[in-house]
């Protein structure tokens, strides 16, 4: 009885017979033919909004033909069963110098990012109403022409926080006071800083001199209303007014807070004061004290106005990691 031998089998052999016969037992991919695979994590932060949406990456060259190059420009990297992919493939190529940039959230449009591809500084502008979308950048510079270059290792994106998570809370200490009703009508955030480049090699921020003004108002109080308010807090109303970014859920540009660049905080109210027959309108102005809001820390600042002439600011910072564990914190009383 004949026995048969698949074609494919056959193949096979001559292919290794052929390979023998060179003295290769192992033929050399070249460069050119090996795909970029990437690597993507999150620090201080759950991953799962990353691991949802995907992300964008640009990839800059320079080598001896090409300077600062857009090898790959918002490309959509998605996370598909545990691996990033992302299409059309791209491959490595000799004697290259690689920058990564990867930004989150995606920016399909073109709008929200713009990248320096011989820094890989990226440019971030807020909007005038802005909201608790958090935005995170990585970078990675890699040379095929180093000793230790690994084509088959994976790019790794290791994103940071680049904003400042920033929470205001304004309240009436106590629901009465001396018999004294108040309502709080608009608070108000203005000075801060709007836009900037983030620096991906030093992690630091160069802001431009366009200013933000957050304005925030109530106006759906009844006159039987001692405070607005969404949430309770202690014995306290929290105000959340109507706007549609609640204030502890706000992102904003890091920078430092001083006597070159202030804060104002400003908190405009109604007080009717006991047998009084009308409502008279009041404010309050003041500074939020110096510090430096950094990237991927949270700071919150909580407003209680105690008395009908007097505003105690509390100011506490918290470290991001995760965002909301405590790490120092402190108390200022202006009169």
């Amino acid at each position: 009885m004949k026995r048969f031998i698949p074609i494919y089998i056959i193949a096979l052999c001559a292919l290794c017979l052929t390979a023998c016969e060179n003295g290769e037992e192992n033929p050399q991919i070249e460069l050119k033919d090996i795909p970029i695979t990437l690597e993507a994590a999150v620090t201080r932060a759950d991953e799962s909004n990353l691991q949802d949406e995907g992300f964008g990456v640009w990839a800059f060259i320079n080598n001896s033909v090409q300077t600062n190059y857009a090898y790959m420009e918002n490309v959509l990297v998605k996370n598909v069963g545990g691996e990033w992919v992302y299409s059309p493939a791209k491959y490595w190529l000799d004697d290259t110098r690689f920058t990564f940039v990867a930004t989150y959230p995606y920016d399909e449009e073109g709008t929200i990012y713009t990248i320096n591809p011989s820094t890989g500084a990226v440019q971030l502008t807020l909007s005038d109403t802005p909201s608790a979308q958090d935005y995170l950048v990585a970078t990675n510079t890699i040379d095929t022409n180093a000793t230790n270059f690994d084509p088959s290792k994976k790019v790794e994106l290791t994103f940071k926080h680049i904003l400042s998570k920033v929470s205001i809370n304004v309240w009436r200490e106590g629901v009465k006071h001396q018999n004294d009703q108040m309502r709080i009508r608009k608070v108000t955030l203005s000075n801060i800083r709007k836009a900037g480049t983030y620096s991906s090699t030093t992690d630091t921020w160069a802001p431009t001199n366009e200013k933000l003004a957050m304005v925030y108002e109530n106006n759906t109080l009844a006159d039987s209303d001692n405070i607005g308010g969404a949430s309770k807090k202690d014995d306290s109303y929290v105000f959340g007014g109507v706007a549609s970014v609640p204030f502890n859920e706000l992102m904003l540009l890091p920078q430092t807070i001083d006597a070159s660049n202030n804060i104002a905080l400003k908190i405009e109210y109604e007080l009717k004061r006991q047998n009084a027959a009308d409502w008279e309108a009041a404010e309050l102005e003041t500074v939020l004290p110096a510090t430096t809001w950094d990237s991927g820390k949270e700071y919150t600042y909580n407003v209680v106005l105690s008395q009908v002439t007097d505003i105690t600011v509390y100011y506490i910072q918290t470290k991001v990691d995760p965002w909301g564990t405590p790490q120092v914190g402190g108390t200022v009383i202006i009169k």
